[in-house]
């Protein structure tokens, strides 16, 4: 069985959160900490942090001691302010041995692995992308992808194209629903609220957040 990957996307401004949004603290560790924390326990495969073209980016200090950090790479946007169709063509392309990655954005406190488990369920060939959409949104940046979309996302960037939504349009989409991804057993008994797709933008949403959150530990 191929191995599956998880790409964090941390390469994001921060304008509306004010403050680097993967050093904010939870507990202990720091939010990138934690997103990749949840990805290393969910999928078998490389584990890759893209930051942006103008902004260097290294792996949480904290996780020196991470039975998983030898998996863990950062990578760097080659051109800058292109956003995350950029960011995916990077991640995606920085991937080997895996035929699916797992995308997050760095934003996402209260993501756990039965939420990523339920979403790659959903990306079995011919399904290139397993896209929840969530109260009227489709979650990019909570999705799995097919990680041969890497040459798709270059090259839509090559046209101009900037918008996540156009490698969407062009690639072989399952929408998953709430209800769709709470017909996974584990996934309703843990987080029935779907808070762990829930990111966080300005410190008031940061705020509200640490407040919330499944009951069940990671």
């Amino acid at each position: 069985m191929s191995e599956v990957a998880g790409v964090v996307l941390a390469g994001g401004r921060s304008r509306r959160m004010g403050t680097d949004k993967a050093a904010l603290r939870l507990g202990e560790t720091s939010l990138l900490a934690h997103v990749l924390e949840v990805l290393a326990a969910a999928v078998d495969g490389p584990l890759v942090v893209v930051g942006a073209a103008d902004t260097p980016r290294d792996l949480p200090a904290e996780t020196t001691d991470r039975p998983w950090r030898p998996r863990a790479t950062v990578v760097t946007d080659a051109v800058a302010g292109r956003g995350p169709l950029q960011g995916l063509a990077t991640g995606l392309g920085a991937v080997t041995g895996a035929t699916t990655a797992f995308v997050a954005a760095v934003d996402l406190p209260h993501l756990h692995e039965d939420l990523v488990r339920a979403v790659l369920a959903h990306r079995v060939a011919p399904v290139e992308v397993a896209l929840p959409v969530l109260e009227g949104h489709r979650q990019h940046l909570l999705a799995a992808y097919a990680t041969d979309l890497a040459a798709r996302a270059a090259d839509l960037l090559d046209r101009g194209e900037r918008s996540v939504g156009a490698l969407i349009a062009a690639s072989r989409v399952r929408e998953l629903d709430a209800a769709t991804l709470l017909a996974d057993p584990r996934l309703a008994a843990r987080d029935p609220q779907l808070l762990g797709a829930r990111g966080v933008n300005t410190p008031e949403e940061w705020d509200r957040a640490r407040g919330q959150g499944p009951d069940a530990p990671t």
